[in-house]
């Protein structure tokens, strides 16, 4: 029992002293001690109105070779994403019989030159045998009228050649110019007839966006303008020049569209990503008030930042206040903020903005954002 007694009151004896080792911590903002922070003035800056339009990144030059041969697909030197340059072999067509048709032109184009050339010597003896008064005039004109026929006998049998080596020509599918294979359609064996493309290509040296807008957006672009465009996974920052507003072609036959180029893309830019444009509206310029990447407090999908204003005591205090952001000025990189910011307050940056509580006293030393 009195073990039992002792081991009850060293028990109690020890929580008393662990309670009294521990000191409370602040239960209150109040007791929270004031932080020293740097701020940063919310700016103003002027903005177009604008309209975002989602346009698809194109080609500036797209092909699909097919062949004018009917045949088997004999081999196949490209795959898809190879790049090729202009007049490189792409795909062989089986020309066999047109090579055998070939031959048998060259053979009717060496016999009628020589039936020609036999004609032509016989129509210069029977001009001089004419000269010498040996034969009739008619006998001479027989001689030339043969002549002539046999030029012209030649002259088909020639261009019958000509016809089938450009055929040939067509069984070996050769690039049009440098760029990139998109698509490769026949395969080795396959059986492909004149018309249908076996082939595509692209040139990626230079890609368009199309997008479609409205008829006042369009009445605010001319040729030549400057966009800026933002893509998903490319980080760069990208402007399309401006080549035309066109019809849009629907199945409604209403609509316009426009087409922007982009004359040096980035590598990573591949036709059929969505750009995210920014097309004048039409509309009055508004402002904005900016601030710098540094003040923003981010807690899960919200956005905030802290505002050091003047209590009633006062005492300096961060007040958080939740705001609603834009784009970044392309100009100065600064957010843009379109709702929860004045002009001219001023607002926590740099590491304190993760430190500090809603509330909390603050004391301004200088800084300068980055």
């Amino acid at each position: 029992m009195k073990t039992c007694l002792q081991r009850r009151l060293a028990t109690a004896l020890l929580v008393v002293g662990l309670m009294a080792g521990c000191e409370p911590g602040p239960d209150t903002v109040e007791e929270l001690p004031a932080v020293s922070v740097t701020v940063f003035e919310t700016e103003r800056i002027e903005r177009d109105a604008v309209v975002k339009v989602a346009g698809i990144i194109q080609p500036d030059q797209r092909a699909g070779l097919g062949t004018r041969q009917a045949g088997t697909v004999e081999d196949v030197f490209v795959e898809a994403g190879d790049r090729v340059e202009a007049e490189q072999p792409i795909l062989q067509v089986d020309a066999r019989d047109l090579e055998a048709a070939r031959s048998a032109a060259r053979l009717q184009v060496q016999a009628a030159r020589t039936a020609w050339e036999q004609a032509e010597q016989n129509r210069r003896r029977f001009e001089r045998l004419y000269e010498q008064e040996l034969v009739a005039r008619i006998r001479k004109e027989e001689a030339e009228i043969e002549a002539d026929s046999a030029r012209g006998l030649l002259a088909q049998a020639e261009a019958e050649l000509a016809a089938i080596e450009v055929n040939l020509d067509y069984a070996t599918l050769r690039a049009p110019f440098d760029g990139i294979v998109s698509e490769v359609i026949a395969e080795t064996g396959t059986f492909v007839a004149p018309g249908p493309p076996l082939v595509v290509f692209e040139d990626r040296g230079r890609l368009n966006v199309e997008a479609g807008i409205d008829q006042t957006s369009a009445g605010q672009l001319r040729p030549g303008l400057e966009l800026p465009m933002s893509i998903s996974g490319i980080d760069a920052t990208l402007t399309g020049r401006v080549q035309a507003v066109l019809p849009g072609l629907e199945d409604s036959g209403v609509g316009l569209r426009m087409r922007l180029v982009i004359d040096d893309p980035p590598e990573t830019l591949e036709p059929g990503m969505v750009a995210e444009l920014d097309v004048p509206s039409g509309l009055p310029a508004h402002t904005l008030t900016a601030i710098p990447e540094s003040a923003l407090l981010r807690r899960g999908q919200l956005e905030g930042v802290f505002v050091v204003e003047t209590d009633d005591q006062g005492e300096l205090r961060a007040r958080l206040r939740w705001v609603r952001l834009g784009d970044a000025d392309p100009a100065t990189g600064r957010l843009a903020v379109l709702r929860g910011l004045s002009g001219g307050e001023r607002v926590v940056f740099g590491d304190a903005v993760t430190a500090l509580s809603d509330n909390q006293r603050v004391s301004v030393v200088s800084g300068a954002p980055d």
